[in-house]
């Protein structure tokens, strides 16, 4: 069945091979056959209410057309991801197919040994926010060189401009891998019931010691949502990734994720200043949903001390002014209240059903 208009420009706004557009295809005849089914989608005349979304789709599509053509001559269509980029003395060596994010694809790699991954924008107009990750990820690593802190923030190898199969220009920022980890939001769909409050706090306290530190730098996050943030549980590590959003303390955050709006706090999607309040808001949603609260603290289940409970809801109010603002101070304040509850810290096993 032939895609709707929808359908076949998502697949074109998402596509990073021409397999993706064209399906599996046994000669150059089919191709041909099946580029005439795509433009009686996706042409201008016959999208008149949509001309320039059109036009602009139907462009991709005969880039696509191009590099499909190239790829049917030389065999290698429909074959599985796998390619090197060389960069100066650097050869990375793409071999497994990329996870998708909402900018960028990212792209296993192996680089002299060490795993890596090749963050690759999807649309060229990201390359601000490519390059907001890019200037963040450098201003950190100066400050931190060194300190035990570094440890929970990604490292970048290097930032350029990779030309795909379409002939577009994607920038592409090349990040260590995290090994052992995962995301919050995968610790949410494996425990939708809440996490055991002791487990919820020792990744929280990593959260504000990573925020801490990024605002002793002048930066705010701007985007720390469950997907953005990752866990080691063999040493308890938690590592704040996704530094696209980022921006000076005191700017306005360029652009909220549509998937996840409603864990933002009102001064980002009412385009006011961002500050470390903003981070702490997001931060403290995040432990929220962990400890199976859902949308709402009202929701958290009774194992929740009333304590954490309450700040959680300071850190929830919807005026910034009004939010603890001093990450270093929540830490402190947090692990007061950890300590009155459980005693001194001890390591938990975390392990997820």
């Amino acid at each position: 069945m032939t895609a709707s208009f929808n359908e076949l420009n998502q697949v074109l706004r998402r596509a990073t091979r021409a397999f993706e557009v064209f399906g599996p295809l046994d000669g150059a005849a089919a191709l041909r056959r099946r580029f005439r089914e795509l433009v009686r989608v996706i042409h201008p005349d016959h999208n008149l209410a949509r001309v320039a979304e059109a036009t602009a789709a139907f462009q991709a599509l005969q880039r696509w057309l191009r590099a499909a053509e190239q790829e049917l001559a030389c065999g290698s269509y429909g074959q599985p991801a796998g390619f090197v980029v060389e960069r100066g003395s650097r050869r990375y060596v793409v071999d497994g197919e990329p996870v998708q994010g909402e900018l960028a694809e990212l792209f296993p790699a192996s680089l002299d040994g060490a795993r890596v991954l090749l963050k690759v924008a999807r649309h060229e107009r990201d390359f601000d926010l490519m390059q907001a990750e890019a200037t963040a990820l450098r201003r950190l690593a100066r400050a931190l060189d060194g300190q035990p802190v570094r440890a929970h923030f990604p490292t970048l190898i290097e930032q350029f401009q990779l030309t795909d199969g379409s002939g577009a220009r994607r920038t592409t920022n090349v990040l260590l891998e995290e090994g052992g980890t995962l995301t919050l939001e995968t610790v949410v769909h494996a425990q939708p019931g809440g996490l055991h409050p002791a487990d919820a706090a020792w990744i929280f306290n990593r959260m504000l010691a990573a925020l801490a530190v990024a605002h002793d730098q002048g930066l705010v996050h701007g985007a720390v949502l469950l997907p953005h943030v990752l866990i080691r549980p063999a040493d308890h590590n938690a590592v704040l990734i996704d530094w696209c959003y980022s921006v000076e303390c005191g700017a306005t955050i360029r652009s909220a994720s549509p998937a996840w709006r409603g864990e933002y706090p009102p001064e980002v999607l009412g385009r006011q200043p961002a500050s470390p309040a903003t981070d702490i808001f997001m931060a403290a949603r995040c432990v929220v949903r962990l400890l199976g609260g859902g949308d709402d603290v009202a929701n958290l289940p009774a194992s929740v001390p009333p304590a954490m409970r309450r700040l959680l809801q300071a850190c929830l109010l919807p005026a910034p002014a009004r939010r603890p603002n001093d990450a270093w101070q929540l830490f402190d304040d947090f692990n007061t209240i950890l300590h009155a509850c459980y005693g001194p810290p001890v390591f938990r096993p975390f392990v997820l059903p």
